[in-house]
């Protein structure tokens, strides 16, 4: 209850008090009194469980009514790849048809941009992962190949083609657990009986291509990342008969949120600027 009332600006006997009151109406115990310790009852969760709608509900509101009044801002959130390799480029893109548009960004993996998402803290999300998520509806926006990279120097560079057999037991410096990149890799490999080790763990593109072209290990990353580095001679694209690794970039967005004007308008401005672009 003290916790509580600082991070409410209060002391502690008006949140109490609050507390009694609420259980003298409902007619419930909302915590379990365990000495001198609490604990959250069941109707107290299920309390929670209501106020917690009702405040996304109530952002949802104060959201929607300042953005018909400001030509719109959005929270949008990114996945690490889509949000290094694809999102500038749709954002600049953009500039042109929504010059007044205001947008938060956030780039993290997957997992942490769904979960923003279902919490209400972002409006827009983009993910390369294929996870399947009862309270979020996903579009496919785009299908993503992944290369298979290595260092000029690595002993497998020279090679014209390679076999799947080939990459068996090999070191891959992989994204960290939550990131869709290694959820499609782990699969496919999977899928192709290729049993691989972990090099090394990086939780960016930039941390792997530094560290694959200094010859730490093989790596899948994005074709629309690793171009420039592959054509400047930094890396290797390597061809594997038979293994090929895609998986679809999706705009995300939870199932009980309205779509805005302005969400409607960037949405579609995003395929937009996907069917046009040179990618």
């Amino acid at each position: 209850m003290t916790a509580a009332a600082e991070r409410l600006g209060m002391t502690q006997p008006p949140v109490s008090q609050s507390i009694a009151e609420l259980e003298r109406h409902y007619g419930v115990r909302l915590f379990e009194r365990l000495g001198r310790r609490i604990k959250v009852s069941s109707e107290g969760e299920l309390l929670r469980s209501y106020a917690a709608e009702t405040l996304r509900l109530v952002d949802e509101a104060e959201r929607g009514l300042f953005d018909l009044q400001d030509s719109g801002s959005l929270r949008v959130g990114a996945s690490m790849t889509v949000g290094t390799a694809l999102l500038p480029r749709i954002l600049e893109a953009l500039k042109t048809d929504m010059p007044r548009l205001r947008l938060y960004l956030a780039v993290d993996n997957t997992a942490a941009i769904i979960a923003k998402l279902q919490a209400a803290e972002l409006d827009i999300g983009f993910v390369e992962g294929m996870g399947e998520w009862p309270e979020v509806l996903a579009e496919a926006l785009y299908e993503d190949e992944l290369a298979l990279i290595c260092s000029p120097r690595h002993e497998l560079a020279s090679a014209p083609r390679l076999r799947p057999e080939d990459l068996a037991g090999r070191g891959f410096v992989v994204r960290e657990e939550g990131s869709g990149t290694r959820e499609a890799v782990a699969e496919a490999l999977s899928a192709a009986g290729i049993g691989w080790a972990e090099a090394g763990v990086a939780n960016s593109a930039e941390a792997i291509i530094e560290l694959v072209s200094r010859g730490l290990g093989l790596a899948f990353i994005s074709r629309l990342l690793v171009r420039e580095a592959v054509a400047a001679g930094r890396l290797v694209a390597l061809r594997v008969e038979g293994l090929a690794v895609r998986r679809k970039f999706r705009i995300v967005r939870r199932r009980n949120k309205r779509l805005t004007e302005t969400m409607t308008a960037f949405v579609e401005g995003c395929r937009a600027c996907i069917a046009n672009m040179p990618l």
